[in-house]
């Protein structure tokens, strides 16, 4: 596959000129990076950026031009040391259809994945998580998170924006292992959604909880596929470049947290931010947000340690709790203060899910705690 086919490269020197980025910037690493791997055919690449040009044809017009100011920004932040390998692969040529664009993320996507290449999507509206998505559809453990206040469950039959993109999901992988949301507001999001979601033993997690204690999202995006990022979940005073921005959500500096600990996870193969509006975006506030986040999340993807007791057992401390008639498995990885709790997936089969220590505390008060629950139901909903 000749993947240059699908893009268009960016101009380095128009961008340097106009930018000016040093020796010492993020701009001048990924340049050499990129036409590097030119000559090495990829070989040495880690972690792709990849800008999509599109916007929905109903609603947010403008996102279109995100990619190119989102890199603007990013490309004058500093390098990132100990991190080589990170290309810029352009921007997607857009096809004659919105499904043109769904089935081409997938190719590239998967491509990537193949290679063992971290993809960073710019986009572009959030109904790109659906084409990147079809990339996974054979993957039998592939967990999809969502940061956005509403869930996008619209379900008018044609749909040409962001606001049902996560019931064509389940539509076209009605087995999708786990679907997990992040910074809801309650007050945009009806009870009814969140239901369906118990009952198929998806997860979420409000803006309140998330304020309770910000750390309940790191064993989440630990065990996460793919992180779709709406950048609308962010308030307006710290992201105010989307045609419907909110007073309340998330604060710049959760935005990046949140984008740190999707790099620190081994299993995080997308991240995408969309949704960035610089139409709304005069002071270009929004876009240099994203940046940042995208800045975050290459920084702790430079310093992941791909540890799963699912593979290897040896570098962790093996706890066995009793609770409630049960014998419950924990694992601590003692250098990262990580756990895991393992769940029964079947007859003589486990499932290892990463959890937080709250739930190790919980069980060593013979209380079962919830993510037991939640994952030993979801065995019995797959099996059927």
């Amino acid at each position: 596959m000749d993947i240059g086919l699908y893009f268009d490269p960016v101009d380095f020197d128009l961008l340097g000129q106009e930018e000016k980025f040093s020796k010492y910037s993020l701009g001048y690493q990924i340049r050499k990076d990129t036409l590097k791997a030119l000559h090495t055919k990829m070989g040495s690449v880690k972690a792709a950026l990849l800008g999509v040009p599109y916007e929905p044809v109903l609603s947010n017009k403008g996102t279109a031009g995100a990619p190119a100011v989102i890199r603007k920004h990013l490309y004058r932040m500093g390098n990132l040391e100990g991190l080589g390998g990170i290309i810029d692969l352009g921007d997607l040529k857009t096809g004659r259809s919105v499904q043109d664009i769904y089935y081409a993320m997938r190719d590239v996507v998967e491509y990537l994945g193949d290679l063992g290449i971290v993809a960073v999507v710019l986009g572009g509206g959030q109904d790109l998580t659906t084409g990147i998505a079809r990339s996974f559809r054979d993957c039998p453990d592939f967990t999809l998170s969502v940061v956005d206040a509403r869930v996008d469950m619209k379900s008018r039959r044609e749909m040409s924006d962001s606001s049902g993109f996560i019931r064509r999901i389940l539509h076209e992988n009605p087995r999708l292992f786990h679907l997990q949301m992040i910074g809801i507001q309650s007050h945009l999001v009806s009870s009814s959604i969140l239901e369906q979601f118990r009952e198929k033993t998806f997860g979420y997690i409000q803006l309140g909880r998330l304020r309770d204690d910000f750390t309940v999202a790191e064993p989440v995006l630990r065990n996460t596929t793919f992180l779709s990022f709406d950048i609308s979940s962010v308030r307006q005073s710290d992201a105010a470049g989307h045609c419907h921005p909110s007073p309340n959500g998330l604060q710049g500096e959760e935005a990046c947290r949140l984008a740190h600990y999707a790099g620190l996870s081994s299993k995080m193969k997308v991240f995408g931010i969309f949704e960035v509006n610089p139409e709304y975006d005069p002071r270009e506030m929004t876009a240099d947000l994203a940046a940042q986040m995208v800045w975050y999340f290459l920084e702790a993807f430079a310093h992941r340690k791909d540890v799963d007791p699912a593979r290897d057992k040896t570098p962790f401390i093996q706890y066995f709790v009793e609770a409630d008639a049960l014998t419950l498995p924990f694992y601590l990885h003692a250098p990262t203060g990580r756990w895991w709790i393992e769940v029964p997936a079947g007859e003589e089969s486990q499932w290892i899910i990463p959890c937080h220590e709250d739930d190790y505390s919980l069980a060593c008060r013979h209380e079962i705690p919830d993510i037991w629950w939640k994952y030993a139901r979801k065995s019995d909903r797959l099996s059927k």
